[in-house]
């Protein structure tokens, strides 16, 4: 079982005005709501895939009772801690027709390391051979190291995975994560570099293991992925080609089509197969990819007719 942890989850709405006038009155037809956080994302995929998967984290006020609805109506199992203070907050993302997407991302509500405490409780239940993924920024309210000790509230023989940046990033690795996966940018900012092409990827992306992450998986956007197993093997993924709709849960997607891949597989290669997969499915959609998507991209880009 894939149990996801999304500490600042969100209500994501969607909106296509015609055109976007900042500072201007714009008018659209229709708002489109869907449950969002990286952690949620990635246990939406996981479930239209057919994976065992329950999405938990700290939901508030009427937000995080509909983000729970939603979850509930697309089907995905929910464990969400309740907050009974603040709300969850609702990301708003203008899609103007013909015109680069804007993103407005709320801040979401205080909370205090004592309110995590029966999420803890939850985490020590895990069973040994589950995987935990801790996913998303660390609300500012937390210290960063919260995933680190969220680590060590689950059982031996947990794997975890973790998808956050910055300094979060930093005290979890040294927790020995089995998988961590910064985007190019976020693997630089741990350095406090701007990082350009595959080899500063490669090289820093070994700076991780050494520090204590198990592999490391690297998106690069137009330029495919990698990743760094601990058997020190380099593989590498060039992008699908397709038309980009959304950016947006693309990199929760490559997540989510690893984990599958690799629970079905137990193979790192295909593990990459399947995240490149899914990773392109969600781009190339409004919103998170369906499972037969990225399926549809597998047979067609990496299924091999005997």
């Amino acid at each position: 079982m894939i149990y996801t942890v999304t500490l600042n989850p969100a209500l994501d709405c969607f909106v296509r005005p015609d055109e976007f006038l900042p500072g201007g009155v714009c008018r659209y037809d229709s708002a489109r709501f869907l449950p969002g956080g990286k952690g949620v994302n990635v246990s939406l995929l996981l479930k239209s895939l057919g994976a065992e998967t329950v999405a938990a984290g700290i939901a508030a006020g009427f937000t995080g009772r509909e983000l729970t609805a939603l979850l509930g109506r697309a089907g995905c199992p929910a464990d969400f801690m309740e907050l009974h203070k603040g709300l969850t907050r609702v990301n708003i993302k203008i899609l103007p027709k013909g015109r680069p997407e804007t993103a407005l991302n709320g801040g979401g509500p205080e909370i205090a390391l004592g309110d995590l405490r029966p999420l803890e409780d939850r985490l020590a239940r895990l069973q040994k051979g589950d995987l935990l993924v801790l996913a998303g920024s660390v609300p500012g309210s937390l210290p960063e190291e919260v995933y680190a000790r969220l680590m060590g509230a689950a059982p031996r023989g947990v794997e975890t995975v973790v998808d956050t940046s910055g300094p979060a990033l930093i005290e979890a690795v040294r927790k020995g994560p089995f998988l961590i996966k910064p985007n190019l940018e976020e693997l630089g900012e741990v350095f406090g570099e701007r990082l350009e092409g595959t080899e500063a990827a490669i090289a820093h992306a070994r700076r991780l293991q050494e520090l204590g992450a198990r592999n490391v998986a690297v998106t690069l956007g137009g330029g495919g992925a990698l990743l760094l197993t601990e058997e020190g093997r380099l593989l590498e993924r060039a992008a699908l080609p397709g038309r980009e709709v959304s950016s947006v849960g693309a990199g929760d997607s490559f997540v989510a089509g690893f984990l599958y891949g690799y629970i079905k597989e137990r193979d790192m290669d295909k593990a990459l197969d399947w995240a490149v997969c899914a990773g392109a499915a969600t781009a190339f959609s409004e919103g998170i990819a369906q499972g037969e998507q990225v399926e549809t991209l597998y047979r067609r880009h990496f299924l091999i007719e005997n």
